[in-house]
């Protein structure tokens, strides 16, 4: 399952267990993401159960925050 992410490039994402869920399985990921349109700064809240539905929330940041924030993903030879 996937979600066109459109305009946006997506950080690498964390998991947000609902309260009262059993096992902590149930929840959303949560990441950041930069509008390459505009170089804005989002978080997104995306269902875990459904993540190819998109994100149920998206709160503008007012500020800019960069993707290397956490994680980098980079080919081998680098």
């Amino acid at each position: 399952m996937s979600w066109d992410a459109g305009n946006l490039s997506v950080g690498e994402p964390v998991f947000a267990p609902s309260s009262g869920s059993p096992g902590g399985e149930g929840g959303y990921w949560m990441t950041y993401a930069t509008d390459r349109t505009d170089e804005s700064s989002w978080l997104l809240v995306i269902p875990a159960d459904d993540p190819g539905s998109g994100p149920v929330a998206r709160v503008r940041i007012p500020v800019r925050v960069p993707l290397g924030l956490h994680g980098n993903w980079l080919p081998t030879e680098e």
